[in-house]
């Protein structure tokens, strides 16, 4: 795990479900890293909403295709202003008072835009972002493992630079405090284990030592 010194104005303790305040979790990782996964646990964790930006666009794959964004990555739907909209909406069906987990998503500056007046509309805090880092090498052993037919070489090269153009994304919109690594080339039960401490134990800690 990457650790970072977080600053005094970063309140990390309103971002913990067991001080039963609001959090907000962003996972952010190539496919194959376990994203879901840990967006499943947590949700059962701390009983709060999870929204898997995937799941999204496959259930409005026209509507977004029907709103494309010129310019970056044009033709992706994950690029569309029209996925603001739905997060927004997916929300409204949900009761995200005490926080959220979002797998894969923002993934462009327009959405993390859109996320931060979000979050103030809902008087939620910043989010904590967790990055799943997995080596591109081991991502393309384990998508060749599950012998999907739409994980061919091309589209899983496609996804890969998808995911690290996203990547450059957040480092540069987010305060490096904001960022924590996790080594997520170990089972989904360790990498459980830190995201956790993480949440539970070193933000905190962080907190009341002032730094």
């Amino acid at each position: 795990m990457t650790r970072r010194v977080l600053p005094i104005a970063f309140c990390a303790a309103a971002f913990l479900a067991a001080a039963d305040r609001p959090f907000v979790v962003v996972l952010i990782g190539p496919t194959g890293s376990g994203k879901t996964t840990q967006a499943d646990f947590l949700k059962r964790r701390y009983s709060i909403p999870s929204i898997n930006i995937d799941e999204i666009i496959q259930q409005n794959r026209a509507e977004l295709n029907s709103e494309k964004t010129p310019g970056i990555n044009e033709g992706s739907p994950q690029e569309s202003l029209g996925i603001n909209e739905l997060v927004r909406d997916r929300l409204k069906r949900m009761n995200p008072a005490r926080g959220f987990v979002l797998d894969g998503y923002p993934a462009s500056k327009d959405q993390a835009d859109y996320l931060a007046a979000l979050l103030r509309d809902l008087h939620l805090p910043a989010p904590v972002i967790l990055q799943l880092d997995v080596p591109d090498a081991v991502v393309k052993e384990r998508l060749a493992k599950r012998h999907r037919s739409d994980d061919k070489p091309a589209p899983i090269e496609q996804r890969l630079k998808d995911y690290h153009r996203e990547m450059d994304m957040i480092r540069d919109y987010y305060p490096q405090a904001n960022i924590w690594t996790v080594d997520g080339t170990r089972t989904p039960a360790e990498v459980s284990k830190t995201i956790v401490s993480i949440l539970e134990d070193e933000i905190p800690k962080r907190t009341a030592a002032g730094q």
